[in-house]
């Protein structure tokens, strides 16, 4: 793992500052603080620093071929390299490394843009051909690898993280209002690839850029397929289930196995959740050694998962830390994540990771972890299940007649309170309801209207309605889980790569295997959020079960979440993990955002001119207490916090 900076300017006939090149390299020593290198010609550098956990001796950065024409500056693990490496040298590549950096120098020189659908892995790389003066730029199919450019008359520059880009002078340090209503409305700190700086943009995953003296072009050379609802489930049926969990179970098997890779010491987070767990028992399975095993929490009951986590390591016979982290930390570990980051942050469980990630990285470089199980096999079933409320809202508006007189009300008052409103226009609208943090009217509050306009709201559902609209062969079912898995995850994978990497400590995400994400991904929507046997009162059919109920009702009573996964490891794992219902990793913000640590705060943000050019500081605190007050809403005035100590910092 490694970070990664560069700058072309095919105008520019020396090569870029060496002081600036430097400077903006060890910006990420973080990322990288067993090795750096910095290489430069005519029009074109690159800065690497480098974490050592493949041919830790060798395979500096950047890397050259021995001609010279190719050099490449990479950030990331390729798991399936020295498969590629004996293909290369049976077409007669020789070898200077035993790394996988060589390997993708190689690739890419033999096979150009086609070298990426032999890539198994993360990656997020740049490469120079000095032939044809052209850069190249490629990010992994999920987006678990991290890369920012920022373009202007020609000229590119591009990083892992945000800081060393906003070294350089001709990069629009603003806030860009698009990206930060992206980011209250659905967390995303890079929404249509765009960031909250309006001068900086995200590579997509799946996608590469080339940039030469003709301009710059986006590619894709990836993305989830859209299979149709129809052609799955003629292909699959209940008589499949059991070949289904088993090819699941195998390709999560070699997922893992190949994740753990490395030549130097590795681990596994452990929530005691179902996912962490299948990946640190694979790890037993395969591994010489005793696992090393990490949990953290906050003593705080219903905040950790300690109760879960335990016994599985006492059952596994695993090495287990556990860390117990003081919420009385959190304020300050957190301003002190976003000044090194330069953004926001997305979800407020990255304080307890980042403070695991420290403690491991006393132990290991590399950790695996179970994200994006949730997003690929049905986990998140409350979202999943919610086209349910649009389904009884739409015929309680277009036939109501179907539904019983004394029963009408009830769905109302049962949708508005979970909704605030009783009927939705279509998908879309349903959709930024369900799947939103701060509302339209919660940013028009909190924001200036000088600084974010009404049609902000509709750009923003306007790129919903595009995603929609690609998706016209999926049942409704089957598009909130590609929404899911498609947008959702990014923003955790970046997540885990922002506070791993912080602390100079690899994270792995086996989940995240391209081969089985287009496997699962095949699979019925049934296969993975699946109706319980006899619901009480009610058939298996869903119409026969309550029009009341909403999808809060009946999410993890009526159905089961990840069934094809609990399937497929059911027999290997304690009862009370396979059937726990879902826990997110749980922060306790009323306990720390209280009414004393949030008025210095406030006081403190007013006086800040970049957060006055952007936020209503006169209402921000009595939004925030009345927020608070419901007891359910902290994750918005966290937010809201975010957004203003990030702004605060571009005071300095």
């Amino acid at each position: 793992m490694c970070g990664i900076f560069g700058i072309y300017d095919p105008h520019l006939t020396t090569p870029p500052d060496p002081a600036l090149l430097d400077r903006c390299t060890d910006l990420m020593r973080h990322r990288g603080p067993d090795g750096r290198g910095v290489w430069s010609a005519p029009g074109i550098g690159f800065g690497h620093r480098r974490l050592a956990v493949i041919d830790v001796a060798g395979s500096p950065q950047p890397m050259a071929t021995s001609d010279g024409r190719f050099v490449l500056a990479y950030n990331g693990e390729l798991y399936n390299f020295k498969t590629l490496r004996q293909k290369l040298q049976s077409d007669g590549v020789a070898f200077r490394t035993s790394g996988d950096t060589e390997v993708i120098l190689q690739a890419l020189a033999r096979w150009n843009s086609d070298a990426m659908n032999h890539f198994e892995g993360m990656f997020a790389l740049a490469l120079w051909d000095s032939l044809r003066r052209r850069l190249l730029l490629v990010r992994d199919r999920l987006g678990i690898k991290p890369l920012f450019y920022a373009e202007s008359a020609g000229r590119i520059a591009f990083a892992s993280e945000l800081p060393p880009l906003l070294e350089l002078p001709w990069i629009s340090r603003r806030p860009d209002p698009f990206g930060v209503a992206g980011y209250l409305a659905h967390y995303q700190p890079a929404f249509d690839s765009q960031t909250v700086f309006s001068g900086i943009r995200s590579l997509e995953p799946g996608c590469f850029l080339t940039a030469d003296s003709d301009g710059i072009r986006l590619q894709r050379y990836w993305q989830l397929p859209i299979t149709p609802t129809a052609e799955k489930e003629a292909k699959w049926n209940d008589a499949r289930i059991e070949t289904a969990a088993g090819e699941l179970a195998q390709l999560t098997g070699s997922a893992v196995r190949s994740h753990m890779i490395s030549d130097v010491p590795i681990g596994a987070f452990l929530s005691g959740g179902l996912d962490s767990s299948i990946v640190i028992m694979l790890m037993a399975d395969y591994s010489q050694e005793r696992v090393r095993a990490y949990s953290v929490g906050f003593d705080e009951s219903g905040y950790h998962e300690f109760d879960y986590s335990v016994p599985l390591v006492e059952k596994l016979g695993l090495q287990h830390d556990l860390i117990r982290f003081d919420p009385r930390d959190y304020l300050g570990l957190m301003e002190e994540q976003i000044r090194h980051r330069r953004a926001p942050l997305s979800t407020p469980n990255e304080i307890p990771l980042l403070a695991l990630s420290r403690r491991l990285a006393q132990e290991i470089k590399v950790v695996l972890s179970g994200e994006g199980a949730d997003e690929l096999l049905g986990g998140y079933a409350p979202l999943l299940r919610s086209p349910h409320d649009l389904m009884t809202a739409r015929t309680l508006r277009e036939n109501p007649t179907a539904i019983a007189p004394e029963t009408r009300n009830a769905i109302r008052k049962a949708l508005q309170r979970q909704y605030g409103r009783s009927g939705f226009h279509d998908p879309v609208d349903h959709w930024t309801c369900v799947y939103s943090w701060l509302s339209a009217g919660d940013r028009k509050t909190i924001l200036n209207r000088d600084f974010v306009t009404p049609e902000l709201d509709d750009r923003l559902t306007q790129s919903w309605r595009d995603r929609f609209d690609q998706m016209q062969n999926l049942s409704i079912y089957d598009q909130y889980l590609y929404l899911l898995e498609t947008e959702h995850l990014r923003g955790l994978l970046t997540r885990l790569d922002a506070q791993t990497m912080a602390a100079s400590v690899e994270g792995r995400v086996p989940f995240c295997d391209h081969k089985l994400v287009e496997f699962v991904w095949k699979l019925p929507f049934e296969y993975k959020l699946r109706w319980k046997s006899v619901p009480p009162n009610a058939s298996t059919d869903e119409t026969a079960l309550s029009p009341a109920l909403t999808s809060l009702d009946i999410a993890e009573r009526f159905d089961t979440a990840k069934f094809i996964l609990k399937e497929a490891f059911r027999a290997r794992l304690p009862e009370p993990i396979v059937n726990r219902r879902k826990q997110a990793f749980p922060v306790p913000l009323e306990t720390i955002l209280t009414p004393e640590a949030l008025k210095p705060m406030w006081e403190r943000l007013a006086s800040s001119a970049s957060v006055r050019e952007c936020i209503n500081v006169a209402a921000l605190p009595e939004w925030a207490q009345r927020t608070m007050a419901s007891g359910t809403d902290g994750i918005k005035v966290w937010m809201a916090l975010n957004l203003g100590l990030w702004l605060e910092g571009m005071d300095s």
